[in-house]
C-alpha cells in the first residue's frame, strides 16, 4: 500500500479521508462534544443567539482566534479533575456587546484579548475584567495566545516588573 497513513482495526484497514459535510451552517457556530474522551467528538454546530441582555459588568466578543492550551485538551479527552466546562478561554476579538457597569474604555468594535467562557465560537462573553485592549503591535493572533502565558507569569512573579 502507499497510504501514508492506515490504521489496522482486527482484519479491517481504515484509511482516513475528508468528505463532505452532512449540513452546511451559517450564522454563529461553536466546537461541541456530546461526551469527553476523544478529539474525534468534537464538532461544529450552530450556537443560539443570546437571548436576554447581557448581565452587569459583561462584555460579549466576536471571537477572531483561540489560543488552544494544554487544559482544553486535557478536557475533551476527560483527563481534566471535575467539570471545567466548554474548551476554550484564550482569545481576541472583537466586543459585540456590552453590559451595563463595563469601564475600561470596552466599547463596540473594540479589539481585545483575553479569558471568554467557552471560546471556540463565533461568539463569546465573559466578565469584562478578564478582558483588555489588545495592543496594536500584535495582530490578534498573536494576542489570543497571551492571555494564560501572560497571567502565569504574573502570578509567579508579581506585577513588580
Amino acid at each position: 500500500l502507499t497510504e501514508p497513513e492506515i490504521s489496522v482495526v482486527g482484519a479491517g484497514l481504515f484509511i482516513p479521508r475528508l468528505a463532505e459535510a452532512e449540513l452546511s451552517l451559517s450564522g454563529p457556530i461553536r466546537l461541541h462534544f456530546d461526551e469527553r474522551g476523544a478529539l474525534s467528538n468534537l464538532r461544529i454546530v450552530a450556537q443560539a443567539e443570546r437571548a436576554r441582555a447581557l448581565p452587569n459588568g459583561a462584555v460579549e466578543l466576536r471571537i477572531s482566534y483561540v489560543g488552544l492550551n494544554f487544559r482544553d485538551v486535557l478536557n475533551v479527552l476527560g483527563a481534566y479533575p471535575g467539570d471545567p466546562g466548554e474548551p476554550g478561554s484564550d482569545c481576541s476579538g472583537r466586543v459585540n456587546g456590552v453590559g451595563e457597569r463595563v469601564h475600561h474604555g470596552v466599547a463596540k468594535g473594540g479589539a481585545m484579548l483575553g479569558h471568554a467562557f467557552a471560546a471556540l465560537a463565533t461568539i463569546a462573553s465573559t466578565d469584562s475584567r478578564l478582558v483588555t485592549h489588545a495592543p496594536r503591535c500584535l495582530s490578534a493572533v498573536e494576542a489570543c495566545t497571551l492571555p494564560t502565558t501572560w497571567s502565569t507569569a504574573h502570578m509567579a512573579f508579581g506585577s513588580s516588573w
